[in-house]
């Protein structure tokens, strides 16, 4: 069925300058833009946005959509009830605006078939599978007396998001089987983290070795390499064996930066999760270990200055949230967080244009064009001057396609 999106003000993803017209849907792609002339095909649905704003439908390009709870050691968690909360978690992604995102560890073909079939609703989804981890590593939540792993032929359960691979072999298996069960890209943990118990913000974990083995497995499969990194050395070092995506990068300096620069990667830093740390920090209901707080003071002082660094060095920059359990409800706070050093518009680009790029859908996902897909959200206000517009609710955001599909309607 084709729909006219008649009387918008579109924000395209790609430029800082609105433009009226009428936008019409054919299937699950957008056939054309007329900002002349109203368009008035015979059998489409019209519905009149009387001067409302249109807009790419965003992306989230860090999520953890099975973390349903804080502490990612959730091995004893009943699996029916991480997927109940997965799809809540999906539901409410998708009613704030976000018609994408890539899922960075956890997230199963099951979830992504269900999305699809419409069994229940959610964004489009590119999942990791399970992140890699070495041993201690930061997707390693084993128990210090947990027993040993002796066999270095096999990959073990570091978590619910990640499995632990060692070695050459074992790293270049552990990418095959990720892409044997439905990975759109592969999450390589390449330094200490901040939810993990066992490791310290600065290590550089993976040699350059087994990162090359990760990059070169993935590129052998059209696809890429995300990696979570903090440091400079575990930032440069991924770059250079040729990972597209840094998460976080926290601790970026100006030497890396400028790597990131020269080998066209892209840093999606995640700043919503430390600030619902912050504000959570004395909340014992929260369900924050320990060890995140203690090394929270670590990252969190140096996240704005990073993506400032970034924006003097060129890089691009995509958009993330990373948000564990309860703190999926603080995704929108993202934008806002970032509109403390970046522009309205730089913000929205790096949510609708930048992330389409970094999911190699460029043209095709972030962007209000003939031929692209059809993810579209309308916003009851100007988003270019105006971030708060999206909450939690969603409650400005009455209307969302995806796919050429009305997911949401709540206009008059």
């Amino acid at each position: 069925m084709n729909i006219l999106l008649k009387n918008a003000q579109i924000f395209d993803g790609q430029h800082p300058t609105l433009r009226k017209g009428d936008v019409l849907v054919c299937g699950p792609h957008i056939l054309s833009i007329d900002h002349t002339q109203p368009l008035s095909p015979t059998g489409t649905l019209t519905i009149d946005l009387k001067g409302k704003y249109l807009m790419p439908g965003l992306i989230d390009a860090h999520v953890h959509i099975t973390a349903s709870q804080v502490d990612l050691n959730q091995e004893t968690e009943l699996p029916g009830y991480v997927y109940a909360r997965s799809f809540s978690f999906l539901g409410s992604m998708l009613n704030r605006g976000f018609t994408s995102v890539r899922d960075a560890g956890g997230a199963d073909a099951g979830i992504k078939r269900a999305i699809e079939d419409q069994v229940v609703p959610g964004p489009r989804l590119f999942m990791s599978c399970r992140a890699l981890s070495q041993t201690g590593g930061h997707g390693d939540f084993r128990h210090p007396s947990s027993p040993m792993i002796t066999c270095a032929c096999s990959l073990h359960t570091g978590s619910t998001i990640s499995v632990i691979a060692d070695g050459l072999s074992a790293v270049r298996k552990a990418v095959r089987e990720q892409f044997r069960m439905g990975a759109s890209q592969i999450k390589v943990m390449a330094s200490g983290g901040i939810a993990s118990p066992n490791d310290r913000i600065e290590n550089l974990q993976y040699s350059e070795a087994e990162l090359a083995v990760i990059v070169d497995e993935a590129q052998r499969y059209n696809s890429y390499v995300m990696a979570h990194a903090y440091s400079p050395a575990a930032i440069i070092r991924c770059v250079r064996s040729g990972v597209r995506s840094i998460e976080h990068g926290n601790l970026l300096n100006a030497e890396a930066a400028q790597v990131m620069h020269e080998h066209d990667a892209f840093l999606v830093p995640t700043l919503s999760i430390y600030n619902a740390f912050i504000q959570n920090a004395g909340n014992p209901t929260a369900g924050i270990p320990d060890s995140v707080l203690l090394k929270l003071k670590d990252v969190q002082s140096q996240a704005l200055e990073a993506v400032r660094l970034a924006r003097r060095y060129g890089v691009k920059i995509g958009l993330g949230t990373d948000l564990l359990g309860e703190f999926h409800n603080c995704q929108t706070d993202e934008l806002k967080l970032r509109a403390q050093v970046d522009t309205p518009f730089d913000v929205l680009h790096s949510a609708t244009g930048v992330n389409a790029e970094l999911l190699n859908m460029k043209g095709q996902l972030g962007v209000v064009a003939p031929g692209a897909l059809a993810d579209l959200i309308v916003v009851d206000g100007d988003p270019l001057q105006e971030l708060a517009l999206f909450d939690a609710e969603g409650s400005h955001v009455p209307l969302v396609m995806k796919n050429g599909e009305i997911m949401k309607n709540q206009l008059p």
